[in-house]
């Protein structure tokens, strides 16, 4: 094995092990049982070990395959990672967290080099590190002080820097080494001497906190940025100030010098964009990046051609000259906002701290592509619903603007999105058992048909419910549409007529939150909110059975089985229930999931049933023994809708996940790779979407709401035969 080979491999191996850690964690033979499931295929570890699995679920991906560069996670803080730093050499790490301590890593192992650092204050908070230029010391900001520890001891250098009198919010080392500078909330910046902790001098003329500090890269100046509105610049050497302050139009909450010291760029908290200006002329040039997302951190790559910033758990990457976003989509994985992101000095690797506590190390080695940006409508309106047709071929996603979108299920693209709309969110979209129709659920009280092929409004929308439509399916010859509300009944509407059938509206006990038809075409089941699931023979208003109680929290999805024997449930109560429709006994609760259950369905033939859950699992379950096979995928956020169709000698299963502020559709087929290699199932991201999140269920948000888009809690999961 070549030199560089082994170094591919050893890359390889780690992005691996970062992408699975949390399974692999919890059990070891994740490592093969669904890590190497989803491993890249390109990976030295996927082509040197897959072949020896050959009894294991295996994966295949088709259109647009993006794989994580995603190197490590770094865990061990218990709060908000508020900042990160590498040493000049790119071996060592630094995070600052508010749970008062400072950790330092090994880059190449992943591990602390020594304990914890922590002040004398049992309260304090770490708002900013950085590295000495020799790489023998850090330094944080620490409530209102700034701390020096000596790297190789692990003890304080220095006694605390104090002199400021509110939090210290950044600090750097100049280029030399010889000065410390911090800047504070309490409107001014200082030098400090890096030797003697003495004072050198205090800069005043912010008139509000200072957000941030960087030293150019020739240390002459030094530039700050602060809450009033202004970005000023310091002579290094004495602390003087230079010309006139910017005006940078708005508070910024982070800036940094271009590597060459052309460049100033600072980020806006408040509106979500980034700024660049020239500094041979201080004007602002061109360049005003909007990412419609909270922007907390930005960074030059080492190269000066990109700009890197956080939006809300995502890490965009733009190109300076074009201001466009560069691909593969924003860097992914981080469960809350990322507060700080740093370049390794080499530019191979890309460090970022998150809210959500850890420390990740990305790949940016090799090319970037620019992205096929989606459409604006999704930007905005990110998708509520999904459904894939009978063949597979096309995926159906429904918008909270009232409009549904047609995509090619190979290649991720739009291929048409319906010019009528309804005039609420779509809360549900399926596909006819024949392929030619769509049918929407609304929050506008309606239910709609549209054209396969072109997308038009099939008639005018079915009229009957006083509330929200939140599900629709068909019978399995088409014959039929049902539709629940909370109006707490199921409308039942001849599919060729578009009328109301002579029957009903059936009744029940609360909001209709899930129905299903059994394939025989004998049954269909409704259940709603109360944790009822209700039975009818299909074409009349006959019960076929008294009313099963599978829980006493809520229903959020049921299907009956392939063999028309069972019904599966998932529910508010965090469990996946089967009971037998004829005796009305419960067969399995199978209780592996940690949050509430959104979507269930049983595979095609029975064998199978997918549960998927807000605790960001999707797991397959052996349907006739209640066995968990595998978690096939952890999202980084929980899973907010899925739904498939069998096609020919495999199964497509579209996903859909919900993050703050993103939702996610995928494009997955499994397969149980056996002997005959059956397929059973093959994985391609497709559709990125960014908007904020809202819980329209529980009429609340869900964390934070800087942006009230609403996209549904609840999953629609449907495997039909075809």
């Amino acid at each position: 094995m070549t030199e560089a080979t082994l170094s591919r491999f050893l890359r390889d191996a780690n992005a691996f092990v970062a992408s699975s850690h949390e399974a692999i964690k919890t059990s070891a033979p994740h490592i093969y049982l669904s890590a190497l499931l989803f491993a890249a295929k390109d990976s030295l570890v996927y082509q040197n070990f897959a072949p020896f699995f050959t009894s294991s679920i295996s994966a295949t991906a088709t259109g647009i395959e993006r794989h994580s560069r995603l190197v490590a996670t770094l865990a061990g803080h218990e709060a908000t990672v508020g900042s990160v730093a590498y040493s000049p050499d790119d071996r060592l790490s630094a995070s600052g967290s508010a749970d008062g301590t400072l950790r330092i890593w090994d880059t190449r192992t992943g591990e602390e080099i020594n304990p914890a650092l922590r002040s004398d204050d049992s309260t304090s908070s770490v708002h900013s590190v950085a590295f000495s230029p020799n790489g023998q010391r850090v330094i944080a900001g620490i409530n209102d002080a700034v701390h020096v520890w000596s790297i190789l001891t692990g003890r304080a250098a220095l006694p605390p820097l104090r002199g400021h009198s509110d939090l210290v919010s950044s600090v750097k080392f100049s280029v030399d080494g010889t000065l410390i500078a911090s800047g504070s909330c309490d409107k001014t910046v200082r030098l400090w001497g890096a030797e003697t902790g003495l004072e050198i001098t205090v800069m005043s003329g912010h008139t509000d906190r200072v957000t941030g500090i960087a030293f150019s890269p020739d240390g002459q100046f030094l530039a700050s940025a602060s809450d009033d509105q202004t970005i000023r610049f310091w002579h290094s050497h004495n602390g003087e100030a230079i010309g006139n302050p910017l005006d940078s139009k708005e508070a910024m909450s982070s800036l940094c010098f271009s590597p060459d010291g052309k460049w100033l760029a600072a980020g806006s908290t408040q509106s979500c964009r980034a700024r660049v200006w020239d500094i041979a002329t201080l004007q602002p040039t061109s360049v005003v990046i909007s990412i419609h997302l909270l922007l907390m951190s930005i960074s030059f790559s080492p190269d000066g051609l990109m700009l890197v910033l956080s939006g809300n758990d995502t890490i965009q990457f733009w190109d300076l000259q074009s201001g466009r976003g560069f691909s593969p989509r924003p860097f992914t994985g981080h469960s809350a906002y990322v507060r700080s992101l740093v370049f390794s000095q080499n530019g191979q690797f890309l460090a970022s701290g998150s809210f959500d506590g850890t420390v990740k190390i990305w790949d940016t080695s090799g090319s970037f592509e620019f992205a096929i940006e989606p459409r604006q409508e999704h930007r905005a309106y990110p998708t509520g619903a999904v459904a894939v047709s009978s063949d597979g071929t096309l995926i159906v996603s429904g918008l909270i603007d009232g409009s549904i979108c047609i995509w090619d299920a190979h290649t991720g693209y739009e291929k048409l999105q319906s010019i009528p709309k309804h005039h609420d969110q779509v809360l549900e979209v399926t596909v006819s058992p024949n392929g030619r129709l769509i049918a929407s659920a609304s929050a506008d009280h309606t239910v709609r048909l549209w054209d396969v092929n072109t997308g038009e409004s099939v008639g005018e929308p079915l009229r009957g419910h006083e509330d929200k439509v939140w599900t629709v399916a068909f019978s399995a010859d088409a014959r039929w549409l049902a539709s629940g509300s909370s109006d707490e009944t199921v409308c039942i509407w001849d599919v060729a007529t578009r009328q109301m059938a002579t029957f009903g509206p059936l009744r029940c006990t609360g909001w209709v939150i899930s129905v299903s038809f059994s394939p025989d075409g004998r049954l269909f089941a409704a259940a709603d909110h109360g944790g009822c699931i209700h039975f009818w023979r299909v074409g009349t208003d006959e019960l076929a059975r008294t009313p099963l109680q599978a829980n006493s929290y809520g229903i959020t999805s049921i299907e009956i089985s392939p063999d028309s024997m069972t019904v599966v449930a998932g529910g508010t109560d965090n469990v996946v229930r089967v009971w037998d429709i004829a005796g009305g006994f419960q067969v399995f609760a199978l209780d592996r999931h940690l949050d509430y259950v959104y979507s269930v369905a049983y595979s095609p033939d029975g064998r199978y049933i997918v549960s998927a859950s807000r605790d960001h699992n999707l797991i397959l379950w052996d349907a006739q023994t209640g066995v968990r096979l595998a978690s096939l995928i952890r999202h980084s956020n929980w899973v907010a809708a899925v739904t498939s169709r069998r096609t020919v000698g495999q199964l497509c299963l579209a996903i859909l996940t919900g993050r703050f502020a993103s939702g996610m559709l995928k494009r997955l087929s499994c397969w149980p790779k056996r002997a005959n290699k059956t397929r059973l199932a093959r994985l391609a991201p497709t559709i990125s979407n960014a908007s904020g999140l809202w819980d329209h269920r529980a009429n609340c948000s869900c964390g934070f709401h800087w942006n009230t888009a609403l996209t549904p809690r609840y999953l629609h999961v449907r495997w039909s035969s075809v």
